[in-house]
């Protein structure tokens, strides 16, 4: 329906779009206008107004043939070595959906083995050969042909072709599993850069992180990792944690005299195992006692020791 389309101004008589409009959809339709006064009794006049749709570049060319073959490898072409010059080896067919100048296809030869041995019809697309084949040329050759049409801003589309110089298909069989192969290899290598890549960089943030990790345990910063810390001691102390908690079994150590010995000895008592819940990393409660201190305890319990007469 036409008001899904257009508007009209009801004073003015203008004409105004309600959406925009696909060429390849809709691309004329008309329209009747009436015009009518206010007199008593009104007169009114009729006119039609066919509207045409002008296309917009929006469709790129569609290459027909050759058609690219399995998972957009190229297509071979098979060329007698002894062609002559001007010999018509294939020919790039296209279409574009647009019309009207956008739909104006000119042909380039973008990439070539040999750029001096083929040229390609810039509005036929017709590829011929500008020399006859040489010994030093390879037996094949790859093209890349460009697509483009006329719209601004324009569109393209591009083809590969493999061109091979043989007499018959027995000589061309070759050239084509060597083709079949080597696209398979560069898949499988393909796969195995990816796969290494991501070890290395694996490999890279897993240094990166230990290497970090080492630096704060050293500076001692690890406040978000206190089981990391370091445990600090003195050089010239002996330590004897009281309660011993940063294992996985509590220990408590006593410092006793034995009186039946001629010798001093220290002893420790069994193990005091607590239970497992109160297990923390969390308390440091070692205690550090200087040598001076341990050695005049030490003449204290020889003082209370009494002699042994036996």
């Amino acid at each position: 329906p036409l008001p899904y389309y257009l508007s009209i101004n009801s004073e003015s008589g203008t004409l105004y779009s309600q959406r925009s409009f696909d060429y390849e959809q809709l691309r004329e339709f008309e329209v009747q206008v009436k015009a009518e006064d206010g007199g008593s009794p009104p007169l009114s006049s009729n006119a039609t107004l066919r509207l045409f749709i002008q296309d917009q570049n929006d469709q790129n060319p569609q290459i027909l043939y050759p058609s690219p073959g399995a998972e957009g490898s190229a297509s071979f072409e098979m060329v007698p070595r002894s062609a002559e010059m001007g010999y018509l080896v294939t020919k790039v067919v296209a279409v574009d959906s647009d019309s009207g100048h956008n739909a104006w296809l000119s042909y380039h030869l973008l990439q070539a083995t040999e750029p001096g041995l083929f040229t390609i019809g810039a509005h036929t697309g017709e590829i011929r050969t500008l020399r006859t084949f040489l010994e030093r040329d390879a037996l094949k050759q790859k093209l890349v042909v460009l697509v483009k049409d006329n719209g601004q801003p324009p569109l393209s589309a591009t083809v590969s072709l493999n061109l091979i110089f043989a007499e018959n298909f027995q000589e061309a069989l070759p050239e084509i599993n060597n083709q079949t192969m080597d696209s398979e290899q560069q898949s499988e290598l393909q796969f195995y850069l990816v796969l290494a890549l991501t070890l290395i960089s694996f490999l890279f943030l897993l240094t990166v992180t230990l290497v970090i990790m080492m630096k704060l345990r050293q500076s001692g910063n690890l406040t978000f990792l206190p089981c990391f810390a370091p445990i600090p001691h003195s050089s010239n102390a002996i330590i004897f944690p009281p309660n011993y908690e940063e294992g996985t079994i509590p220990y408590s150590y006593q410092l006793c005299l034995s009186s039946e010995s001629k010798i001093h000895e220290i002893t420790f008592p069994a193990p005091k195992v607590q239970p497992t819940e109160y297990i923390s990393c969390n308390q440091n409660s070692d205690v550090l006692l200087p040598t001076n201190v341990l050695n005049s305890e030490m003449e204290k319990i020889d003082l209370q020791a009494q002699p042994n007469t036996d």
